[in-house]
């Protein structure tokens, strides 16, 4: 017999090599579908969860840099009626009158706006003034190079002299609506007397042109405001984070930086992650449902959809906050300059009125009963003047007891005075405190109409607040309109009553 060769004995004689059925093909193609389908998913997950955590630190910086951004501008809105003023210009810049920066200048800054710090900065650098509160130290000195204070003063001159323009006699500034005051002010971080503080400047300029600005630089308003506890707390009340802090490192989430570049101190808070909420989806899902690749994708998109509407939902709440006065709930100054500024801009077709106001008789309730009985009052008015307004208009506090009405439902002045006598009758209702006690207030008025009393906002404000000056002088508790001013009756000073 012939010899098998060893091939030839394998085939014959040996086992055949094993074969894939297509059971177990189809059984491997699921596995790797499914392996790869959860791997897939997983990976989704992750990109998703590091996205949201991106896209909400972000947006959560974001809103705080915008806070403080307000708060600059608040400032600065604050200190435009001052240093836009013939008076100031009059009495600071051509004559220092010691007694003017006292009893008016930084008492209004203090007692109006709640200035904490303020300082007048001269020619050269020369510090004229500093304050804290109401308290003026008149001590001039030379500002060394390198101090906050003369870096964000140089910065404001540097935007007065972009807007400078020429008048009779001398030099003014180009107007520019409280709405666009960071084109003449300057906005920084100093660190002043050790703390760190939020603080605008600008130049102090004429308004109506009975003076003038000599040729050469102007004194500089600066107010300062420490960035503190109480600061802290005020801005987390808009974006309520959690141990929202101010800290005088470098390491925190948002850094303070001077006006030369340094860093002052850093915010830190917890970050809100929506990330891991997404992980409490994505691993059940791959376990579950891992098979439906679609559907689980399609439930963390609505998720992630959802993440997104909070934080928009969020951002858009604080934004309303920032219009609404905190204490009584009305729109703020920023939020009424603007209202009166749309309705300027609409004159030509929708006429309107302003109704300047102020309490008479509160700096009693003050004095008697405390500066939290106050603060009912200020509520309890705020409520009435509300109701008393009704869908008429829109309602605003500016100050500590000043009120102002923006009419736009008519402008009539039958209809203006029935309006005014109820909210006076309104106003003087006995008011009772959570105390017991019982205080009796009283408002005065006064009534500007566009356009016959001025086509721009800021005229138009400035006239109803000469009635109301002439509502006060003429005994309280009444109604001025400005069409019934005598010519020659000239700006108030400010009323301290």
């Amino acid at each position: 017999m012939p010899k098998k060769t060893e091939l030839s004995y394998l085939h014959a004689g040996g086992t055949e090599p094993p074969r894939i059925g297509l059971p177990t093909l189809v059984k491997l193609f699921s596995l790797v579908l499914i392996t790869l389908s959860a791997l897939s998913l997983l990976f989704i997950g992750y990109i998703a969860s590091r996205k949201a955590d991106d896209i909400a630190v972000e947006k959560q910086i974001l809103m705080l840099e915008n806070v403080l951004r307000d708060r600059h501008s608040l400032l600065a809105r604050d200190q435009l009626g001052l240093a836009r003023w013939d008076r100031s210009v009059k009495y600071i810049t051509l004559k220092f009158r010691p007694s003017y920066v006292v009893e008016e200048f930084v008492s209004s800054l203090w007692y109006d706006f709640g200035h904490e710090r303020s300082f007048l900065i001269g020619p050269g650098g020369r510090l004229l003034m500093s304050a804290v509160q109401d308290e003026v130290d008149l001590t001039a000195r030379d500002l060394k190079p390198g101090e906050d204070l003369k870096a964000i003063a140089e910065l404001a001159l540097t935007q007065h002299h972009a807007h400078r323009t020429t008048i009779d006699g001398g030099y003014g500034q180009k107007q520019v609506p409280p709405s666009q005051v960071h084109a003449i002010a300057a906005f920084g971080f100093a660190e002043i007397d050790g703390d760190v503080m939020l603080t605008t400047a600008m130049a102090i300029v004429p308004d109506d042109g009975e003076v003038a600005l000599p040729e050469g630089d102007p004194v500089i308003l600066v107010s300062a405001r420490p960035i503190d506890a109480e600061l802290v707390a005020d801005i987390n009340s808009q974006l309520e984070y959690g141990g929202l802090q101010f800290n005088r490192n470098s390491d925190g989430l948002l850094a303070v930086k001077g006006v030369d570049g340094d860093t002052l101190g850093s915010f830190d808070f917890t970050l809100f992650k929506p990330g891991a909420d997404i992980w409490t989806l994505v691993v059940p899902t791959v376990v579950l449902l891992c098979g439906l690749l679609f559907a689980a994708s399609f439930v963390l998109g609505r998720y992630i959809g959802r993440l997104s509407e909070r934080l928009e939902e969020s951002e858009r709440r604080n934004r309303e906050l920032a219009h609404r006065d905190a204490l009584s709930g009305l729109a703020n100054r920023l939020c009424f300059d603007k209202a009166l500024n749309e309705a300027a801009d609409r004159l030509a077709h929708a006429p309107f009125a302003v109704i300047a106001s102020d309490l008479d008789r509160f700096k009693a309730v003050n004095d008697l009963h405390g500066h939290g009985a106050g603060d009912e009052v200020i509520r309890v008015v705020a409520d009435r003047l509300r109701e008393a307004v009704g869908e008429y208009g829109l309602v605003g506090r500016v100050g500590g007891d000043e009120f102002v009405v923006l009419i736009n439902a008519f402008r009539d002045r039958p209809r203006l005075a029935m309006l005014a006598q109820h909210i006076i009758t309104s106003i003087s209702q006995p008011i009772t405190l959570s105390s017991g006690a019982v205080v009796d207030i009283g408002i005065s008025l006064g009534i500007a109409i566009a356009p016959e009393n001025g086509a721009a906002a800021r005229p138009i404000m400035a006239i109803a607040d000469r009635a109301l000056y002439a509502s006060k002088q003429g005994g309280r508790g009444r109604a001025f309109f400005a069409e019934d001013l005598a010519p020659e009756e000239e700006e108030p000073a400010v009323d301290a009553a």
